[in-house]
């Protein structure tokens, strides 16, 4: 009885799961109006039917569509020729009118349905929309018809962006529903960008900050189409033994976290040379020799870990670094009562929204200091992810 059971279960299932999808809206203003803002839904196993009905109240229309049973959307069909007010309930004569219009194919509400002469629209020549790329990084397209594209996501961590929109129809005036829809990732954890790290932590609160450095800044997928770090200590000379490169550690962030053990260092007390050390780093790390992706999608970075106060010759570097499309940015440690002239550190930004400044230690960073320093890496959903087109 147990396995009779599940087998009536399992068979349930697959016809819900597999079986009609209609378009579903409740008060549209038109057919375009309902193809464009409604949802596709997966009907319930004994809804083989989708369903079609617009009403008109003189000059008013309200469409519905949706998923049915046959039963049901065949007797509201009929009443289409309905003897109604001198004419019939579905008309073109009259200030009211009711047309609904059944079908039983997946998707096959889509548009506008021709089962009655006298259904609005109905008679209107379709416009052909403009050919669609079927091009898909990261997933797939089917095309169901000419009007008709569905679009899915094969790679791990993928979905279609936006939400709702993996259907894509031709509508009645010769547009898309929507714009193509992409494979994008959630952002955070996952983020495409370059980002340079020069490093002058000093003094006593120094040695407990590089200590946290390599478990700190390693916060997110790092790889060739997510995060890639470059890193660099320095004080008033650069310390090139503490060069780690785009392209030293692959897509392994443990080697990442063992390469910044091995080789950051804590720098001598002062300023340093902040400008010398940036301009380093834009000749030997922001480059594609030291591992720099091309591709234009990925944010380049350049940003100043200290917990002292920059030189004054960063602020021409930091130019420098911005006429080339680098962003630049300062994570500031606010430490035994040292303060920042942030006026100072903004020359060398560009901006003020570029400055982090902290009262504590990277241990210490809240969510709300993590999620304000993510907001700058997570723009528009479709630029998480390489794309190929």
């Amino acid at each position: 009885m147990k396995a009779v059971l599940l087998c009536i279960l399992t068979a349930a299932y697959i016809i819900r799961s597999d079986g009609l999808r209609c378009v579903t809206c409740y008060s549209s203003k038109s057919i375009d109006d309902c193809d464009a803002s409604g949802k596709l839904k997966q009907c319930m196993s004994n809804e083989n039917s989708c369903e079609t009905t617009v009403r008109r109240s003189r000059n008013h229309i309200t469409v519905m569509k949706g998923c049915k049973a046959s039963p049901s959307c065949r007797d509201n069909q009929m009443q289409n020729t309905r003897y109604s007010g001198g004419s019939t309930q579905c008309n073109s004569d009259q200030d009211n009118s009711v047309c609904t219009c059944c079908c039983n194919k997946d998707m096959c509400n889509i548009g506008i349905p021709n089962c009655n002469s006298n259904y609005p629209q109905a008679q209107n020549d379709a416009i052909d929309c403009p050919a669609m790329s079927t091009k898909f990084p990261h997933g797939n397209v089917k095309r169901h018809n000419d009007k008709v594209y569905e679009f899915q996501c094969t790679e791990k961590d993928y979905f279609v962006w936006p939400e709702g929109n993996d259907i894509n129809i031709c509508l009645g005036n010769g547009s898309w529903a929507h714009e193509k829809p992409c494979c994008a990732r959630n952002c955070p954890p996952y983020r495409i960008a370059d980002q340079t790290m020069l490093v002058h932590h000093t003094g006593e609160s120094g040695k407990r900050l590089m200590q946290q450095l390599p478990t700190s800044i390693v916060y997110a997928p790092i790889g060739e189409d997510a995060l890639k770090l470059s890193v660099m200590s320095y004080g008033d000379d650069i310390v090139e033994s503490s060069v780690v490169k785009f392209n030293e550690y692959g897509e392994n962030a443990t080697r990442l976290s063992e390469l910044l053990r091995e080789r950051q260092v804590i720098s001598e007390e002062g300023p340093g040379d902040t400008g010398r050390a940036m301009q380093y780093a834009l000749d030997n790390l922001i480059t594609l020799e030291s591992g720099m992706r091309p591709n234009k999608i990925v944010l380049k970075s350049l940003g100043l870990h200290t917990n002292t106060q920059p030189n004054s010759n960063a602020i021409e570097a930091g130019k420098r670094a911005r006429e080339r499309g680098i962003l630049v940015y300062v994570f500031g440690f606010e430490i035994g009562g040292f303060k920042f002239d942030r006026e100072r550190l903004a020359e060398i930004t560009g901006t003020k929204d570029h400055l982090f400044i902290f009262q504590g230690y990277y241990g210490d960073l809240t969510p709300e200091n993590i999620e304000d320093h993510n907001s700058h890496f997570c723009p528009h959903p479709c630029d998480h992810s390489l794309h190929d087109e």
